[in-house]
């Protein structure tokens, strides 16, 4: 599938990735017609993650990988944790991923161009920094200094939409600036429930996506990174079980009209079709 949908999985909520794994929901998005999965580091429930069997289960159901690491490329004294970064530079490879996606962190005013360059001519595949939900990185102003900074550098921007309601800044005034250096797209809105601040889907036709993918070259990956809603855990055992299930249909039944069925369906037909819905809402944009 070439629809430029990708699925953070993530979306499928944290407890139910960490206790079925991340290769059920390889299952469920290749099944869904995604095109690729945004493997999530922090929801790895083993120390060393199965990234090489991760890598060719995602080439035998057809589906690119992208890499998220929950790190600041600049630590706290502004420095560059280049050491740390080449760790997960060496875990994106082995995922087969296309992208490694890390946060900005406490970058000084003027970035160390040459040890970024350095840093970047020897990574495996592209970097790109996502706009968080902190102050240091999760601003316009930090984010678009060190972008303008180092634009021939070929370090692209994750941009998160919801994510600046975190901040309290303005998607549209964001992308209106940093439209130039985005080559992936977190689609999802916010809302407050209950005194907080809750991902939420971002609605195709509302203004603020027109706002933002109007700013963009068309066929932009993007990737849902919202709920999608599920049944309940019942039981680690028995969510074991289902996911097992899920990855021996996955090799016999991975197109985007298939189904992928267990008897109890804990995960099954009503989640792909849920998917799928938003797979095919996100294509559109």
């Amino acid at each position: 599938m070439t629809n430029g949908v990708y699925i953070a999985l993530s979306a499928f909520g944290p407890d139910r990735v960490r206790t079925l794994g991340q290769p059920a929901f390889f299952a469920i998005a290749a099944a869904a017609g995604a095109e690729g999965v945004e493997v999530r580091r922090e929801l790895f429930a083993d120390a060393v993650p199965p990234l090489s069997a991760m890598a060719a289960f995602g080439r035998d159901l057809g589906l690119r990988r992208r890499y998220s690491v929950p790190f600041e490329l600049h630590g706290a004294d502004g420095a560059l944790q280049a050491d740390e970064l080449a760790r997960y530079a060496a875990e994106a490879e082995a995922l087969g991923a296309d992208v490694l996606k890390v946060s900005l962190g406490h970058a000084p005013e003027v970035p160390d161009r040459a040890a970024l360059a350095s840093l970047v001519a020897g990574l495996p595949c592209r970097l790109l920094i996502e706009n968080d939900q902190t102050p240091q990185g999760g601003r316009l102003a930090p984010l678009a200094a060190f972008l303008e900074a180092t634009a021939d550098l070929a370090i692209g921007l994750t941009f998160d939409v919801g994510n600046w309601s975190w901040t309290g800044e303005d998607a549209v005034d964001a992308i209106a600036r940093l439209a130039p250096s985005v080559a992936y797209v977190h689609c999802k809105s916010a809302a407050t429930e209950a005194g907080k601040l809750v991902a939420r889907p971002l609605a195709p036709a509302s203004a603020l996506a027109a706002a933002v993918f109007s700013a963009l070259p068309p066929g932009l990956p993007r990737a849902i990174e919202f709920p999608i809603e599920h049944p309940p855990i019942m039981s680690k055992q028995h969510d074991r079980q289902v996911a097992a299930q899920l990855i021996d249909s996955a090799a016999i039944s991975h197109r985007p009209d298939a189904s992928i069925r267990s008897e109890n369906a804990l995960v099954g037909d009503d989640l792909i079709a849920a998917t799928r819905h938003h797979v095919n809402q996100l294509a559109g944009l």
